[in-house]
């Protein structure tokens, strides 16, 4: 982990950024609060190393990660929804593209099915990559008896 001085002058840069768009109350933490959970993330390195639950990378990002979001923006709820709208439609671009591909893949799997090709059979159906009817019969006949089609079902998507 580094030093205090490195945290605090990140945290400070932010809320100064912040200050000069007028926009303070993006700030998730004060600078005591902050402060404090620095302080209690040095004991989970501490904790952490001695119980050797974790190695050094996991610990370090684990850290990394935490600092990071207490610095990240406070957004409102309608930029969330905008955000969440965004990356819908980005999906729904990526998967269509996707697409011709699934279903050059969709011949090459065969009966008896393997759990990781139900798997991938339930994520496109649910993405709206194929549909039942695009699966050979036998695949489809065995992909129905599995669980993953009953949860399409209860979705509706099927």
């Amino acid at each position: 982990m580094e030093s205090n001085e490195k945290y605090i002058n990140d945290f400070l840069f932010k809320k100064a950024e912040l200050e000069a768009k007028g926009e303070l109350w993006r700030l998730r933490v004060t600078q005591e609060e902050f402060l404090s959970e620095i302080q209690r993330l040095r004991k989970y390195e501490i904790d952490a190393k001695k119980n050797s639950t974790l190695n050094e990378y996991h610990i370090q990002q684990n850290i990394e990660g935490i600092i990071s979001i207490m610095l990240m923006d406070a957004c409102t709820f309608k930029e969330m929804k905008e955000q969440a709208k965004r990356l819908s439609e980005e999906s729904e671009k990526d998967f269509a593209e996707e697409a011709p591909m699934i279903r050059e893949r969709l011949i090459l799997i065969e009966t008896p099915l393997k759990f990781r090709d139900s798997v991938n059979i339930y994520l496109w159906i649910f993405r709206n990559q194929i549909s039942i009817e695009m699966l050979p019969s036998k695949v489809k006949d065995e992909f129905t008896k599995t669980r993953h089609y009953e949860k399409l079902k209860n979705m509706k998507k099927i």
